[in-house]
């Protein structure tokens, strides 16, 4: 089929949906939210991923080769799975830091509405990888959300395998939502939980960003909590 073909094709189905009261980014969205075959990982790079995740923590591996697996791992996560949704850069520096991996949406995922759950946290995101056993204290995030500050970055994805201390608002998880609700950055923690979700095809990365960024905006939310009080009127 031709290049003209195609975009008479085109047209025409753009049409038949506008005269259905449907528009294109409405209709991509809709597909997306399907789990579309494009939005899955190829069979070639899910066996990847699941031998890179059955040797991060295997014992024979030092803690370099864990850290390294790890990152292998989450570049086949974004990078080599969707080429065409993710520009992945590894072992960024900056004048004083070095970033595991600079992530940036691509325009085709724009395009079909991915970042519409992201709207206004820009382009790019970083991704760090913490390759240690045991969970991420509440120095590293503190250390994490510096870095998010220093590149003007509002969204951040932390690898770790056993994920961060502290429950609801206490150490390492207060702080990713005390930083949320002050300085409106949102630091999304992947578990080896997540990853397995990933490795069992039971959910997508895309899943994972939208739900976590979701769940945790909602958990710092407190408009509802907020009424008018009676003494307004008289000040």
């Amino acid at each position: 089929m031709t290049d003209a073909q195609n975009i008479n094709n085109f047209k025409e189905a753009e049409k038949f949906l506008n005269d259905h009261g449907i528009n294109i980014s409405g209709f991509l969205e809709y597909e997306c939210s399907k789990k579309p075959s494009f939005l899955q990982m190829s069979d070639d790079n899910h066996k990847r991923f699941c031998s890179l995740y059955d040797e991060v923590f295997t014992p024979s591996s030092t803690t370099k080769s864990k850290g390294n697996k790890l990152e292998d791992l989450t570049a086949v996560l974004f990078e080599k799975a969707f080429p065409n949704i993710f520009d992945v850069k590894k072992n960024c520096r900056t004048s004083s830091n070095e970033i595991d991996l600079l992530i940036r949406w691509k325009d085709a995922a724009s395009r079909i509405g991915l970042i519409n759950d992201f709207c206004g946290l820009g382009s790019t995101f970083l991704c760090e990888c913490k390759n240690y056993e045991g969970k991420v204290s509440v120095t590293y995030i503190g250390k994490f959300f510096s870095l998010m500050s220093y590149t003007d970055t509002r969204l951040g994805v932390l690898v770790a395998w056993d994920g961060v201390t502290g429950k609801g608002w206490a150490d390492g998880l207060g702080l990713i939502k005390k930083i949320a609700l002050a300085d409106k950055r949102y630091i999304i923690v992947i578990t080896k939980k997540d990853l397995l979700e990933i490795y069992k095809k039971q959910k997508t990365i895309f899943e994972l960003l939208r739900d976590k960024y979701h769940a945790l905006k909602h958990d710092i939310m407190y408009d509802k909590f907020i009424s008018k009080h009676e003494a307004e009127e008289k000040l």
